[in-house]
């Protein structure tokens, strides 16, 4: 079974309210989490999230943490019409590697691995999280450092202004 966390809770009104300058829904995390709790009494689930606090940590056998080039992430979110302040808030986070540091935190390191997608076909992508779910083979926490593939770019989108959605603009 496939889940789209977000999706889920749009769908099933698990959210707390929308966030007019992001454009999205804040999604109740308790709810999302008791909802997700009772799917998995019908067996196992992929589970599609960047919410990772809202994923019952005792029902997770492992975690991939889908990684983007900040710029080719920059392209995809303004061409899909996000507002300049989401965008650079994803790509800040992606540098810093916020969701892969969460999702440490909360699932392990041993059951952690992280796929860089940059460049890679949706097929690509798919052969190498099943590979990793399978044979729990795979790159570790700390294989991608935008940091340091980026240079002083990084650092110029990670100094920009949330006003201007902009790394040019710091």
């Amino acid at each position: 079974m496939y889940v789209n966390a977000a999706e889920l809770a749009i769908s099933e009104g698990l959210v707390a309210g929308y966030d007019e300058e992001r454009g999205a829904y804040v999604v109740d995390e308790e709810a999302v989490k008791a909802r997700l709790r009772a799917l998995a009494s019908k067996g196992r689930a992929v589970v599609d999230t960047h919410v990772i606090s809202a994923v019952p940590p005792d029902l997770v056998d492992v975690v991939v943490v889908l990684r983007l080039d900040p710029r080719e992430l920059e392209r995809r979110l303004k061409a899909r019409g996000y507002p300049p302040s989401k965008v650079l808030e994803n790509v800040q986070a992606e540098i810093l590697d916020a969701c892969l540091i969460e999702a440490v935190e909360i699932f392990g390191e041993e059951k952690t691995y992280e796929v860089d997608t940059s460049g890679k076909s949706l097929e690509q992508v798919v052969e190498e999280v099943l590979e990793i779910i399978k044979e729990r083979k795979g790159n570790k926490p700390g294989s991608v450092n935008w940091l340091e593939a980026l240079g002083e770019e990084a650092y110029r989108y990670l100094a920009a202004s949330a006003g201007t959605g902009s790394a040019g603009a710091a």
